[in-house]
C-alpha cells in the first residue's frame, strides 16, 4: 500500500488533472521561448535562493529570488525561512502547472530579487524597452500586486520607485492589471481629488477571474506602438472605462480604453523620469499639465505640456542639492516652450540622496509669478523585484499587500508576445 500511494503522490500535475503533457515538460516549454530574461518556477534552486532559468543568447545570468518579511532586513531561501506562524508560515500547493506553488502573504512573506541582482538589466524595466511578464497565480483572498518592481513611496505625491508590475483587484476591478509608471511617483500630481496620490496608469482586462481558481495572468509594454496590455489566459478582453483622476484632470467626453491601454512615455528609471507640476487651473484652462522628463545620464531636461499654452510664457527653475549645497555649475532658470531641451549643467555625476529642486513660473505683464509650489523630488536606487508585495504600502505596514497568493511560477521576456505565444503558455484548458 505505501508503493502504491507514494507513486500517486510522485505522478506529476498533468497526468493528475487528465493532460498530456507533465511538469517538466511545461518548465522546458517556458524556458525554451526566445527573449526569456527570467522564469522562476520555485523549484530550480542553490544553497542561497530560487534561480532564473533564462535565454543565453540575450542574457548571461539567473537572477537570485528570496523570502522576506516587512520589518525583517534578512534574505532568506525556502530551506532558512524562520517564520512558522500562520499569516507567515511557508506553505506549498503542488495543484498549479508546475507542481510548487509557493503561498506568498501581504508583508508576512514575500518574494524579492535585490536591486543589486539585476540593475542595469534586462530585467531593469525602463525606458522604451519592450516586455512581457506572466505570472502563473491562485489567490484566496484581498488582491493586489503579482510580480514587478513597484515602490509606493509612502503614497507620497512626489515619491515613489515604480517602473512596472502585474496586479490584479484594483480600481473596483476584478481582472487583470498591467501598472506602469513614468514618474515613479503619482500619476497625476497636480490633482488633489481622491486617488491622486496613486500611479493611475494601468490597463486592465476585462474579464474578471475568481479567487480559489488557477490563472495565467500577463502584462506587456509595446513601445512602438505605445500600448500596455493586459491578459488572462493567454486573452486580451478589451475594456474602456473612465478613472475619476484622469477625468479629473484631462476633462475628457467619455471613457477611454483600458485596454489595451495607450501609453506614450518611457518608463521610469532612477536616473530617467517625469516630472509634473502642479498649481495651474486645468479645469478651465487649455493646459492639462506641465512636465519635464529628467535625464540624469544625458544631463538634460525636456519640457512639454497636455493641451495649447495660448501664447502664454513660462520658464523653470531647476537645481540639484546634495547636503544642502548646489551640485550645478548654477541653478538653470530657463524661459521654455514645448519640446525645448535644457542642459544641466552638472559639476559632478549625480548618487542617491541628492534632492532636485524644481518650479515652474509664468510671466504676468513685467514679471514672473510662481505657478504652484516647488517640487521636491528625492534620487533614489532602484527599487527591487518583488512577488506579492508593493514596497512602500502605508509606510511600510505589514498588513497590506496581496492575501493569499499562490504562485507557481513567474517570467519575463524581452520582448511581446503574442496572444497565441502567451495562450500556448497558460496552460489553462
Amino acid at each position: 500500500m505505501r508503493l502504491i500511494i507514494s507513486t500517486i503522490f510522485m505522478l506529476p500535475f498533468a497526468l493528475l488533472s487528465g493532460c498530456d503533457d507533465n511538469v517538466s515538460s511545461r518548465v522546458e516549454q517556458v524556458a525554451n521561448i526566445n527573449g526569456l530574461v527570467a522564469f522562476w518556477d520555485f523549484q530550480n534552486s542553490d544553497d542561497q535562493a530560487w534561480q532564473s532559468y533564462y535565454d543565453k543568447a540575450i542574457i548571461d545570468r539567473s537572477f537570485s529570488m528570496y523570502l522576506r518579511q516587512i520589518g525583517d532586513p534578512m534574505r532568506y531561501n525556502s530551506g532558512q525561512w524562520p517564520y512558522n506562524n500562520d499569516k507567515a508560515q511557508l506553505r506549498i500547493d503542488k495543484g498549479g502547472p508546475f507542481g510548487y506553488a509557493v503561498r506568498f502573504n501581504q508583508g508576512y512573506i514575500y518574494g524579492e530579487v535585490p536591486r543589486g541582482e539585476f540593475d542595469h538589466t534586462l530585467l531593469d524595466l525602463n525606458g522604451r524597452k519592450p516586455f512581457t511578464m506572466i505570472a502563473w497565480a491562485k489567490f484566496s483572498g484581498n488582491r493586489h500586486m503579482i510580480a514587478g518592481i513597484w515602490d509606493e513611496g509612502g503614497w507620497n505625491k512626489y515619491s515613489g520607485r515604480r517602473q512596472a508590475a502585474l496586479f490584479a483587484g484594483l480600481f473596483n476591478q476584478k481582472g487583470v492589471i498591467g501598472h506602469i509608471s513614468s514618474t515613479g511617483a503619482a500619476s497625476f500630481p497636480q490633482s488633489a481629488v481622491d486617488g491622486a496620490q496613486y500611479a493611475r496608469l494601468r490597463a486592465i482586462d476585462g474579464q474578471a477571474f475568481e479567487n480559489d481558481e488557477w490563472v495565467a495572468v500577463a502584462m506587456s509594454y509595446d513601445p512602438k506602438n505605445n500600448k500596455v496590455n493586459a491578459y488572462l489566459n493567454g486573452k486580451i478582453t478589451t475594456l474602456s472605462l473612465q478613472d475619476p483622476v484622469t477625468q479629473d484632470v484631462m476633462q475628457l467626453p467619455s471613457a477611454l480604453p483600458a485596454n489595451p491601454f495607450e501609453h506614450k512615455h518611457p518608463l521610469y528609471s532612477p536616473t530617467a523620469f517625469q516630472v509634473k507640476y502642479n498649481g495651474y487651473d486645468f479645469h478651465n484652462e487649455d493646459i492639462k499639465e506641465h512636465r519635464i522628463w529628467v535625464d540624469l545620464d544625458r544631463a538634460e531636461i525636456s519640457y512639454a505640456i497636455e493641451g495649447n499654452d495660448q501664447g502664454q510664457s513660462f520658464r523653470i527653475n531647476f537645481d540639484i542639492l546634495r547636503e544642502g549645497k548646489s551640485i550645478l555649475n548654477f541653478p538653470v532658470r530657463e524661459n521654455i516652450t514645448p519640446g525645448d531641451n535644457i542642459i544641466i549643467p552638472l559639476t559632478t555625476p549625480t548618487k542617491p540622496g541628492d534632492i532636485i529642486i524644481t518650479a515652474l513660473e509664468t510671466a504676468e505683464g513685467n514679471k514672473w509669478t510662481k505657478v504652484g509650489t516647488p517640487i521636491e523630488r528625492h534620487i533614489m536606487e532602484g527599487a527591487p523585484f518583488t512577488l506579492g508585495r508593493a514596497l512602500g504600502l502605508d509606510e511600510g505596514s505589514i498588513d497590506h499587500g496581496s492575501v493569499e497568493l499562490y504562485l507557481d511560477g513567474v517570467a519575463v521576456f524581452n520582448r511581446v508576445l503574442t496572444e497565441q505565444e502567451l495562450a500556448d503558455l497558460s496552460f489553462i484548458k
